[in-house]
């Protein structure tokens, strides 16, 4: 990535080499919201989920900069269940997943899957090798990181074929945090962008 986009202002004590990685996976859930709002324009029903419809025209007007620069935060903008040690609990006993057998949701295509299993590789790396940014990054409870570290990585692959919907973007229910992103990444004014990613750092800490 460039250094146009490195976010330092909410830098300090998180490990650089995670902020690639996370920027990525940001970027390429972003790509995927994104073309879920194109191919979605011509419907109008329930089976489009909520942060799409809600925010079509905004998705609509992130160009590749401005969706780059969103990206470009020290935190993941994909929810996937993290906070929440019993969805993890079975796999890390019994590497059986009890989620729908259907694909689902905002991440169901192949690129979706991709998308998640991207995720839960860095997520288990993480509840393996450094709990206190597993917490900070990915918002993962110690329980859950007990959880996941114990995994088999074919377990979590597994899930990830799966694309269970309660893999969501972060804040799915709360679209006003995505409208108040998507437009100070658009309006080309660093600061703007970087006190909105700030604020969407304290949801985080506070688990909203």
């Amino acid at each position: 990535m460039s250094e146009e986009f490195q976010p330092a202002p909410l830098c300090g004590a998180w490990d650089s080499a995670l902020l690639g990685p996370v920027a990525e996976i940001n970027e390429q859930m972003l790509e995927c919201l994104q073309q879920l709002a194109a191919q979605t324009a011509a419907i109008a029903n329930a089976s489009v989920p909520r942060l799409i419809s809600s925010l079509r025209s905004h998705w609509c007007r992130l160009e590749p900069k401005a969706l780059r620069g969103l990206a470009a935060c020290p935190y993941l903008l994909l929810d996937a269940g993290f906070a929440h040690p019993k969805r993890w609990q079975r796999a890390a006993a019994a590497g059986v997943m009890d989620v729908p057998r259907a694909r689902s949701g905002y991440f169901g295509t192949q690129t979706g899957i991709t998308l998640i299993r991207r995720t839960l590789l860095l997520a288990w790396h993480l509840a393996r090798a450094n709990r206190v940014m597993a917490g900070v990054v990915l918002g993962m409870t110690a329980a859950s990181a007990d959880n996941i570290a114990r995994s088999q990585l074919r377990d979590l692959d597994a899930l990830a074929e799966l694309a269970p919907g309660w893999i969501v973007p972060r804040w799915e229910q709360q679209p006003i945090v995505w409208q108040q992103l998507i437009s100070a990444a658009c309006s080309g004014q660093p600061l703007s962008l970087r006190q909105a990613q700030l604020r969407g750092l304290q949801l985080l800490a506070f688990g909203m």
